[in-house]
């Protein structure tokens, strides 16, 4: 998990979209903290209102790739983006069906070993953030003392 720490001095122009599970994201152009210009970060609605609570002010941003997943504003309370659980649970299941069409191709090529190494790189470039966020980054950001806010 990036940390990015410094005045929050600008949110450029944002977009935003209405999930299919009742989430809304929210994806900024540029964020400018301190003297760091982030480009096409996405958020979560819920955390965007105290994105904004912090301009002007003394923040650090958690940051998954492109993803701002928390913030801490200068009182020194944590923020932090909180995935749905039937996201992660879809995201496990596709994972497996997944790795299951692997396996069935690799029985019928006689050669398990690259439709597996292949179908392992696919699931890390698709569900690879979600797992990160949901197994990692969320438990060490509510054990600091974060507030969850689901999308």
């Amino acid at each position: 998990m990036k940390q990015v720490s410094g005045v929050l001095k600008k949110l450029g122009s944002a977009n935003l979209t209405h999930g299919n599970v009742g989430s809304s994201t929210i994806k900024y152009n540029t964020i400018q903290i301190g003297n760091n210009v982030l480009q096409k970060i996405v958020t979560a609605q819920s955390l965007d209102d105290f994105l904004t609570q912090g301009l002007g002010q003394e923040v650090t941003l958690f940051l998954n790739k492109n993803m701002l997943i928390g913030i801490k504003l200068q009182d020194g309370q944590i923020y932090y983006w909180k995935r749905s659980f039937s996201l992660f649970l879809f995201a496990i299941i596709l994972s497996i069906a997944q790795l299951g069409f692997a396996y069935a191709i690799g029985g019928l090529a006689n050669n398990f070993v690259i439709p597996m190494i292949v179908m392992f790189a696919v699931i890390f470039f698709t569900s690879g953030s979600i797992f990160m966020q949901r197994l990692i980054y969320e438990p060490k950001l509510s054990s600091a003392g974060g507030v969850p806010l689901r999308g």
